[in-house]
């Protein structure tokens, strides 16, 4: 009995034993599968965040080959000019009303450009129209590098002007494809390249002809071109034509797969398939429907914000200066190469502005920026017309304070008003006016910009430079008025949170799920 009790203690014993092990085999295993787990959570979320990295570089990389090329093109009729009305001038000579034609032509052809390119947009695609855009604008540049009178420069820069308002379609193509965090840095970028290619266009100026630097102007667009041939189309164009499994993909492509790139894709799909569901219910004459839309409060206070921002922006110097800040330095200074060499250095510190703007407009609100940067840039410009009527009555060595006061006045504009403006006139529209706005905003700017570019060479000549600046610092004056009382905040918010605000719709994260859930089952036929 003694022996049978020794021996069963040992074989419970044995037992407890090779449970233990047993357990702790179990433990160690479930523990090394958790572990595995976790790293190939990581590896992958590593690999999405890449993924995006390496798309958001692609759709930086684009639209800033796009504005680069924009800018060697706004800066190009100030080269031109110098170049047709030259008494030495070998090649095409000009008079210079036929010069201010030539410089202002594609700000009035850019009307029939937005006409044709707005609808087209919203019609077909972000993808097809920047593509269009860059054909467009190849096709200006060639025209113009063989032209041989007066009237084929003008007809190539009406071709030209045609694109001028890819400029807009191209930033609001990146504000939809890029996350809302890094929205307001790459519309900035978008604005460092453009300076980039004023500098360049300038540069080049004091060793090539105007033909050479135009078609040195083709090769970005064509990297441009190339780049949105690989690109898919914006999911926020998916989603606005009911294709939601082709949104989800495209977002995910640009975005990641993250919970919070989730969240802002599905906030976008609920709003498109409540405007279907409504759509349905709602027939309308396409007229009736198009008069309605421009009375709405959602598209009439983005288009009053954009249309007054787009009109600060022009009147505060920023594409006239590019233009004619050869011809303003050489009238200051009195000397032609001085007045090259300022124009290089207004272009040096247009660029090292801007970069500080990138960290303005990262971390300060937007409305804030804009408005203390535009009270900034009003008083320096009515410092200009100040300074201008006092070196008349004072030493020689006082001009070159008009000087360095409108290199002062550029740079804080640039910091602060003019990428705060752009930003919120490309993120402000709700997608479903995006179109039409886009069309609107874009007839302001292209009017704008034929205008200024018309009036600033003879308001120069006239009423001098003094009074140009009184004029425009006024001008600046009435829009941030009027902006400071309809302007809301949207930094750090997605287009989708934006467009809410301006509805003056809220919804909790708890009733978007329940309405995706719902609404997906509704429209079964259109997933």
């Amino acid at each position: 009995m003694s022996k049978n009790f020794w021996e069963t203690t040992k074989q419970r014993r044995k037992n407890i034993k090779n449970k233990t092990i047993k357990s702790g085999l179990e433990q160690s295993s479930s523990e090394q599968y958790k572990a595995s787990s976790n790293k190939r959570k990581e590896s992958r979320r590593a690999e999405e965040e890449v993924q995006v990295v390496k798309c958001s570089s692609l759709v930086l990389a684009a639209s800033c080959f796009y504005s680069f090329s924009a800018g060697i093109g706004l800066a190009h009729p100030g080269i031109l000019n110098a170049a047709l009305l030259s008494p030495n001038a070998t090649d095409i000579r000009a008079t210079v009303d036929q010069a201010s034609w030539i410089a202002s032509i594609q700000g009035f052809s850019g009307l029939l450009g937005f006409c044709i390119f707005s609808p087209l947009f919203q019609i077909i695609g972000r993808k097809p129209v920047n593509i269009l855009l860059d054909i467009v604008v190849i096709a200006s540049w060639v025209l113009l590098y063989y032209s041989q009178s007066i009237p084929m420069m003008i007809f190539a820069k009406s071709v030209q002007g045609l694109a001028v308002g890819g400029f807009i379609i191209t930033a609001v193509t990146t504000s939809e494809f890029t996350h809302r965090k890094s929205r307001g840095l790459f519309l900035t970028m978008n604005k460092i390249a453009l300076s980039c290619g004023s500098l360049l266009c300038h540069s080049l100026a004091l060793v090539w002809n105007w033909r050479v630097i135009g078609a040195v102007a083709c090769l970005p667009t064509i990297l441009n071109f190339i780049i949105f041939c690989i690109c898919p189309e914006s999911p926020a164009f998916y989603a606005l034509k009911g294709r939601f499994q082709d949104c989800e993909k495209s977002f995910i492509w640009f975005h990641g797969d993250s919970e919070d790139s989730r969240q802002e894709m599905k906030l976008l799909i609920l709003a498109q398939m409540e405007r279907l569901e409504k759509d349905k219910n709602e027939k309308e004459l396409l007229i009736s429907k198009l008069l309605k839309k421009f009375l709405r409060r959602d598209f009439l206070i983005p288009f009053f914000i954009a249309t007054l921002a787009t009109f600060a922006v022009d009147a505060s110097g920023r594409y006239f200066l590019i233009g004619y800040i050869p011809q303003i330095m050489i009238e200051l200074t009195g000397e032609k190469y001085i007045g090259m060499y300022c124009s290089i250095i207004f272009d040096c510190l247009m660029i090292f502005a801007l970069f500080i703007s990138t960290i303005v407009i990262r971390i300060f609100k937007r409305r804030t920026v804009l408005l203390r940067f535009g009270a900034a840039s009003v008083a320096l410009m009515f410092a200009v017309c100040l300074s201008e009527v006092i070196k008349n009555y004072a030493d020689a060595k006082f001009k070159w304070v008009t000087t360095v006061l409108i290199l002062v006045h550029s740079s804080v504009s640039t910091i602060g008003l003019i990428p705060a403006a752009f930003t919120v006139t490309m993120e402000i529209f709700p997608l479903d006016h995006r179109g039409m706005g886009s069309l609107t905003a874009g007839v302001a700017f292209t009017l704008f910009y034929a205008i200024t570019m018309k009036i600033t060479p003879l308001m120069i000549e006239t009423i001098g430079i003094s009074g140009t600046y009184l004029v425009f610092g006024i001008c600046v004056t009435f829009c941030l008025t009027i902006l400071y009382f309809i302007l809301p905040e949207t930094k750090d918010k997605s287009l989708q949170e934006i467009e809410d605000e301006i509805r003056r719709i809220k919804r909790s994260p708890v009733e978007i799920e329940l309405m995706i859930s719902n609404e997906t089952e509704n429209h079964k036929d259109i997933d």
